[in-house]
């Protein structure tokens, strides 16, 4: 495999991370394992492979229905960087992501072009799952105490922790005999910090009085060695660990590159979806149920496409109305901010330490070694001291970046300084630091997806509305001051560490005095971006729930045998990333469903509940 032609190669100076790519085992799809016609009758339709419908339609396969998987993008094995942990990003550049935009902001991102933010999700089989930073963090065991009290009935911490644990094997020593987690189940978790910092960020939280926890576990607020979901070396996503070992059920049928445009309804009942193909547009039609899990932009405008939404927007974009509920309303997202840090060693993670010849050869002979991990050095959850809300509920996320950013804004500034002698004695470079990601948690600012059209192949327009609400703003000064006091730390300052002024080759925020609080709210409305965590925008609720478009069963309101079962459900955001989450949705959908199924065909209680 690697032997000959690819030693001249790299001898030949080629690029060694297109080299990686190249090497990996040859893991082919099976012949047509995708491209099977489509017979006319399903049990049941799953829209979408990512995070929640891979597992959805895994689980439903297991009992003796047909199931129809319906992917818009392709294989995940079309593009190894969906394998490859450590240059993860470089997929978010290639066709697995769908590439949207959110309309241009008002209150936020200033410095971005166009002050438009990207909007990313997966086009591929695995989803957003497919291409994300695979941190495995669930949220507090309050977010979901909130969905149930909030209306959410079976959505409370101690309903949703036996889903979470389904799914998982966790493989991290201290944990291994914990009861909040889980063995033996496909989503292989693991400790995965990129490099020597680890141990520095870790004495810093100590040192400012943070405990060291296991975010999943019963208490979020700490200091958490990162947990991702990574498995003999490469990704572990509801493609590679759920649906892949299983391609050969009979009753699973597993279709990429097919475009849902919208769902049958007649008198009131889903009855298929119109999907189009290479060209080609065809109807197919489930006996039980259709499941949208095309994700947080997906479902609710295949739901608009379909005349369920807004009753007002439907009748400006010409789509008929079958029901007038508020899809697309309330989306929520995660706004996060950086800190970059110079040091005077170079323990971090940099391009040139990625790149190395011998990391490389460790990968493609052994799977070990750098490349194996996700890029981060762990996570700490903490709420301000001075809050007035619940402090039960973290207010904050820090993620500790392994690798120093090389690019401008950050290179520039840190050569100016170098220039002007600041540093000079030090031989700081912008590939010598680390960079802390701030993320504010509980945003008040509320976004909507519309339909552009009812072209089904046009992408949604998305207005997340970003820093709208003047709160998030003002909290986000209070997390900058946080982040500065726990700075102020023995282990960093062992290492020379020194804060970079991001602003030094730009003209953002010059005019204000540096570090007042005038200065930071202009330089978190520039430069504050996108978290790619959007959920909401199908909300759950109660029956009476005016806000809600699903109810705590999933089930699309005002139209019999629909479901959405993805983040777009989420009630609210949760205090985390939001795959692990929404992992834990589809396990406890499917759950949902064959119950459902069994009531209906083998009680007579099914017709009085209504399932």
């Amino acid at each position: 495999m690697f032997l000959g032609a690819s030693l001249v190669a790299l001898c030949a100076n080629a690029s060694l991370l297109n080299f990686l790519s190249t090497q990996l085992p040859d893991e082919k799809d099976p012949d047509g394992i995708f491209d099977q016609p489509f017979k006319k009758y399903y049990d049941y339709i799953v829209v979408g492979s990512g995070s929640a419908g891979g597992i959805i339609a895994t689980r439903l396969s297991e009992d003796p229905v047909r199931v129809l998987l319906l992917e818009a993008g392709g294989s995940n094995l079309e593009n190894e960087y969906t394998r490859i942990p450590l240059p993860w990003k470089r997929a978010l550049k290639s066709k697995v992501n769908w590439g949207f935009y959110t309309v241009p902001q008002k209150y936020s991102c200033f410095a971005s072009k166009n002050k438009k933010a990207k909007a990313t999700r997966g086009k591929v089989l695995g989803g957003t799952g497919s291409m994300n930073g695979m941190n495995y963090v669930r949220g507090s065991r309050h977010d979901f105490d909130q969905w149930r009290n909030e209306g959410c009935v079976g959505w409370g911490y101690d309903d949703v922790l036996p889903y979470f644990k389904k799914s998982e094997d966790i493989q991290i020593p201290e944990l291994m005999n914990s009861s909040f987690h889980g063995k033996g189940g496909p989503l292989v978790i693991t400790e995965a910090h990129t490099s020597p910092m680890e141990f520095l960020h870790r004495s810093a939280a100590i040192e400012k009085g943070l405990p060291v926890v296991d975010c999943n576990g019963y208490n979020q607020i700490g200091y958490c060695p990162l947990q991702a979901n990574i498995k003999d070396g490469e990704r572990c996503t509801s493609a590679s660990c759920f649906l892949r070992p299983v391609l050969s059920r009979s009753n699973l049928q597993v279709v990429t590159n097919s475009h849902v445009a919208r769902v049958i309804i007649r008198n009131g009942t889903a009855r298929g979806v119109t999907v189009m193909r290479n060209g080609r547009t065809t109807r197919v039609y489930a006996k039980e149920e259709v499941i949208l899990s095309a994700g947080v932009f997906g479902s609710p405008q295949i739901l608009l496409l379909s005349g369920i939404g807004p009753k007002a927007h439907l009748q400006k974009v010409g789509v008929p109305l079958k029901v007038d509920i508020p899809v697309g309303e309330g989306m929520q997202d995660h706004m996060q901010y950086y800190f970059q840090y110079s040091t005077n060693t170079s323990l971090n993670m940099n391009q040139e330490k990625a790149l190395d010849q011998r990391e490389i050869m460790e990968y493609v002979f052994y799977k070990k070694g750098v490349q194996t991990r996700p890029g981060n050095d762990g996570t700490i959850f903490a709420h301000l001291p001075d809050n007035e809300n619940d402090h039960s509920y973290p207010d904050l996320q820090l993620s500790f970046k392994a690798f120093a950013n090389e690019k401008d804004p950050i290179k520039c500034a840190v050569d100016r300084m170098n220039k002007r002698g600041e540093f000079a004695e030090q031989n700081r470079t912008a590939s010598i630091g680390f960079a802390v990601l701030i993320c504010k948690l509980h945003h008040k600012s509320r976004g909507t997806l519309r339909l552009k059209s009812k072209n089904p192949l046009a992408p949604p327009r998305i207005d997340p509305n970003y820093l709208s609400h003047q709160d998030d703003v003002d909290s986000y000064m209070k997390i900058l001051r946080f982040v500065q006091h726990l700075s102020n730390n023995t282990a960093w300052k062992s290492i020379g560490t020194t804060f970079v002024r991001q602003e030094e080759c730009t003209s953002h925020c010059k005019n204000l005095t540096f570090d007042t609080d005038d200065y930071w709210r202009c330089m978190v409305r520039h430069y504050a971006v996108e978290s790619n965590h959007q959920v909401s925008t199908c909300r759950m609720g109660a029956d009476n729930d005016t806000t809600a478009v699903v109810d705590p069963y999933l089930r699309v309101k005002g139209i019999k045998r629909l479901r959405v079962a993805d983040s777009s459900v989420m009630r609210n955001i949760p205090s985390a990333n939001t795959n692990a989450a929404t992992m834990m949705i589809g396990e406890k959908a499917a759950d949902m469903i064959k119950m459902s199924r069994r009531l209906k065909y083998n009680s007579k209680y099914g017709k009085n509940l209504g399932l």
